[in-house]
């Protein structure tokens, strides 16, 4: 059989890839079906400030999670098959280095590859600020002399939005009024004149 026909070397990297390629294959698939969690990321590995000139902690390296669970696994599989394959034709010990080396490469591009999809992630919060000079239209009437709030419409960071808005003029501003975002009154309150 061919696992008798392997030293024990060869049978030590092999479970330890499979094992390790396995584990990846299920959290795939848990990542795909929407089961990925933070849990995953090993997250209870503790960080140590060991360097006072550098904030990375000892777990990353420049801003990245390389010392991860899926970084770990990563470096097992990749860095177990390529001394797996690479250890009949060459000697143990270059083989094993080969190993070592090619596991820690894939653990970084691992880790490159998630922090580049985590870019992809935004928070989707409304700044108003970015109003601040763009014209809307008054949807709903605003009373003068910021005697109550009405509503206008207006397209902010790419969305079209209803902001309640106030405005100081004396006249109120009656719907479809096209009007200018003067400055903000509060977080979620435009102040707003006629144009």
């Amino acid at each position: 059989m061919w696992w008798s026909t392997m030293s024990t070397l060869e049978q030590v990297l092999f479970v330890l890839a499979s094992s390790s390629t396995a584990v990846m294959i299920i959290f795939l698939i848990l990542m795909l079906l929407g089961f990925d969690t933070d849990e995953f990321d090993g997250a209870d590995i503790p960080d140590m400030d060991v360097d006072g000139i550098n904030d990375d902690p000892l777990t990353g390296i420049a801003g990245l999670k390389v010392l991860t669970l899926r970084g770990a696994l990563v470096f097992l599989a990749i860095g177990s098959w390529t001394a797996f394959l690479l250890i009949g034709s060459l000697d143990i010990w270059l083989a094993l280095v080969l190993g070592i080396v090619a596991g820690i490469i894939a653990a970084y591009v691992q880790a490159l590859a998630f922090r580049a999809t985590l870019k992809l992630e935004s928070a989707g919060n409304m700044n108003y600020e970015n109003a601040v000079g763009k014209t809307g239209t008054v949807y709903l009437r605003i009373p003068k002399n910021r005697s109550g709030k009405g509503k206008i419409s207006l397209i902010i960071q790419d969305r079209l939005v209803e902001v309640d808005a106030v405005t100081e003029e004396a006249e109120d501003l009656m719907p479809k009024t096209t009007v200018e975002v003067v400055r903000l009154l509060d977080s979620a309150t435009l102040i707003v004149k006629s144009k």
